[in-house]
Order: C-alpha cells, then sequence, then structure tokens
C-alpha cells in the first residue's frame, strides 16, 4: 500500500519527555523569544552587576567661620567604594556646592569656585572644603556671617536600585560647568575689567556697551590721529607763539612757534660770532660769586672751602681784614680737576690772641 498515506513523520506523542538537548536545535534558526517564556523581573542580576554613580543631595548646612564639617549623619552606614566595580561612597570626586535652596555657586575671594572633598576614617566622614589658588587647590574657610549651603556627594551603586528620579535631578541644574560658569570660567572677574566695579552679567544676548571693545579702540585711534594733527596745526598757526607762552615776552616778535624758533636760532648765532659771545655767556652761567667768614679756635694750618670748589685764579683771600698772597702768604688746596678747594698756611696757623680769634674772610667764583 505504499503511497498511499504520504510521508511518515513523528508525531509529538512519540518523543520520549526530557531527551531535548542543544544538539537537536539549529543554530542558524534560533527560537524566537514568542516561544520562550522567561520572566526577567527575576533575573535582576545583571543589573546588579552594571554599576553607576548617582549624587546624594544633603540641604541647609551651615558652614559660616569653618573650613569642614562632620556628615557622617548624611552619609550614613555607606562604605567607602575601592574600585569601579565596588559600591559605595566615592572620595575621589569633588562634592559640588551651592548657596542653600539654590543653584548659585559660591566663590573665593577672585571668583573661583568653592568644592569640598570628602575623607573617612573609621566610618567618621568629614568634608573639607577647597578652591583653586593661582590653579593651585587650596584649603578654603567660609567668612563669618556667610548663609547655609546645600551639597551633594557621589555614591557608587547598580541599576537595580537605580533611583528613579537620578537622571532628572542628577543631571539639572545643579551641575558644576553649566548654571555654574559665571564663576568657574572667572566670567565674573572679565566683567569687572570690561564694565568697572558696577558691572552686571545677563544673558540677553544684547551688547551693554554702546560701541563694542575693537571698536572703541578704532576710534580711540583715529580721535589720537585727529588731535595731534590739531596740536601740531596750532602751533603752526598765526596765534601759535601764544601756546607756548611766548608772546607775551618782549624780546620775540613772532607770532608763530618756527618764528620764535627762527629768532633764538638767530640771535645764538650772531652771539656766537662775537668776541663776548657764546662761550662767555656759558662760562658766567656756569659759576656764581660766593664768599665765606671764618673765626678761627686757634692752632688752624689749613682752611677748606665750606660752600663749595673755586673756579682757580678767582680767588680773594683776607685775614684780620689783610690781603693775602698766594704762595707767599699761603698755598692753594686743589682736587684732580684744578679747582680750589681749601687753603694752606703752615707752618703758620690761625690764632686767638687775648680771646680774639683771627677772621678770615674770602670771596670767589663758585664752580657750579
Amino acid at each position: 500500500m505504499a503511497g498511499t498515506r504520504g510521508i511518515a513523520r513523528f508525531r509529538g506523542e512519540q518523543l520520549n519527555q526530557k531527551i531535548m538537548r542543544n544538539h537537536h536545535f539549529d543554530e542558524a534558526h534560533k527560537i524566537s523569544e514568542t516561544y520562550l517564556n522567561i520572566n526577567f523581573h527575576n533575573h535582576r542580576e545583571v543589573l546588579e552587576d552594571t554599576k553607576v554613580d548617582v549624587f546624594v543631595q544633603a540641604n541647609n548646612k551651615t558652614v559660616a567661620g569653618v573650613a569642614q564639617l562632620d556628615v557622617s549623619a548624611d552619609v550614613g552606614s555607606r562604605a567607602v567604594s575601592t574600585g569601579i566595580n565596588v559600591e559605595g561612597v566615592v572620595l575621589t570626586e569633588k562634592v559640588q556646592i551651592r548657596a542653600a535652596g539654590t543653584d548659585t555657586p559660591i566663590g573665593d575671594v577672585d571668583a573661583d569656585v568653592v568644592y569640598g572633598r570628602l575623607e573617612e576614617a573609621a566610618g567618621v566622614y568629614t568634608l573639607k572644603f577647597y578652591s583653586l589658588v593661582s590653579g593651585v587647590e587650596q584649603p578654603y574657610t567660609f567668612p563669618a556671617g556667610v548663609g547655609n549651603i546645600d551639597y551633594r556627594f557621589v555614591v557608587r551603586t547598580n541599576l537595580s536600585v537605580f533611583p528613579v528620579d537620578s537622571i532628572i535631578k542628577g543631571g539639572a541644574g545643579f551641575v558644576e560647568g553649566a548654571t555654574d560658569a559665571k564663576a568657574y570660567m572667572n566670567l565674573i572677574q572679565l566683567m569687572k575689567d570690561v564694565y568697572g566695579a558696577s558691572g552686571t552679567l545677563d544673558n540677553d544676548g544684547n551688547a551693554n556697551l554702546p560701541l563694542a571693545i575693537q571698536d572703541q579702540i578704532n576710534k580711540e585711534v583715529q580721535d589720537r590721529l585727529a588731535s595731534d594733527q590739531a596740536a601740531k596745526a596750532d602751533l603752526a598757526a598765526a596765534a601759535g607763539a601764544g601756546l607756548v607762552g611766548v608772546v607775551t615776552d618782549p624780546n620775540y616778535a613772532g607770532l608763530t612757534v618756527q618764528a620764535v624758533l627762527t629768532e633764538l636760532a638767530l640771535r645764538q648765532k650772531s652771539a656766537g660770532d662775537t668776541s663776548t659771545g657764546l662761550a662767555d655767556r656759558i662760562t658766567k652761567l656756569e659759576t656764581e660769586d660766593e664768599e665765606e667768614v671764618y673765626e678761627a679756635v686757634g692752632g688752624e694750618t689749613q682752611y677748606l672751602l665750606a660752600k663749595g670748589r673755586a673756579k682757580d685764579k678767582t680767588v680773594r683771600l683776607a685775614i684780620n681784614g689783610q690781603l693775602q698772597t698766594p704762595t707767599v702768604n699761603f698755598d692753594y688746596i686743589k682736587n684732580a680737576s684744578g679747582e680750589i678747594t681749601g687753603f694752606n698756611f703752615a707752618p703758620e696757623t690761625l690764632n686767638v690772641t687775648n680771646g680774639v680769634p683771627d677772621v678770615l674772610f674770602v670771596q670767589y667764583k663758585k664752580v657750579m
């Protein structure tokens, strides 16, 4: 009867129980999820093995006048994370700080952000405060009278207990480098340098200066060039001499600066061409008449000029009203330049006779 029933096939009941093995299935044709009944809710180990870092926030902490806080109560019984796959408090991350109830960062004296770092010892957690000084991390102490703060630290946990609001609360406003940018990037300092102490920052996209800084620089350059040119024109004008005060001097007739300079040059040239010319005038200007009076105390063999150096061949020396002769009654004392600095009477001396001292009187041209 072959062919009357078709090809023979297995029925399900013909297979014995518990005899299906991996080698019965084709690797190229996987079993569809439609035919599988897996309760993934009962398989959380994959979530527990996946670690994530989240923020934990504590609010309204008093920090006036302090450099650190004991925050063991805020951290609770959490252990310290000792590795990338170990859950607990992450001590290597900065603790972010804001003014209590706001998203406003707190800056130090030059607007660098104040932040914190957690330290743990024997289960005690201490929050210490820092800021950057010349690019180097330095301890920071809050000034007395400062307001309270909120802060948040980092905890390493896993996806099976990942807080439902972590992305919204952990990834929004309270983030260093975002709303924190005004202080973190020193924009406050830059703004004060540009606008002065009364300047403020805003974000409306509109210029606060009536002229851009580059336009101000360009205008200043043009104004300086115009001012210099105007000054030159004024000096060259008919009233130019008046700008330097010469117009009131009866020794000059010129009205412009150039005319006055020309007159002065002609006078100097004319003076230099005469026997009593410029050289003699300069010599007179370089010396000044001087005189000195000295009462002897007795026994002096010399006298040094007290008011300056004397020009050679200009000295008149008298003792008790009697004119003295150089090289006869005394010798000059001179310096290396040949200028007279005093007089030598040795072996003679100035005397005091019956209580009356010798009086020395000198007149000379003082070297200026």
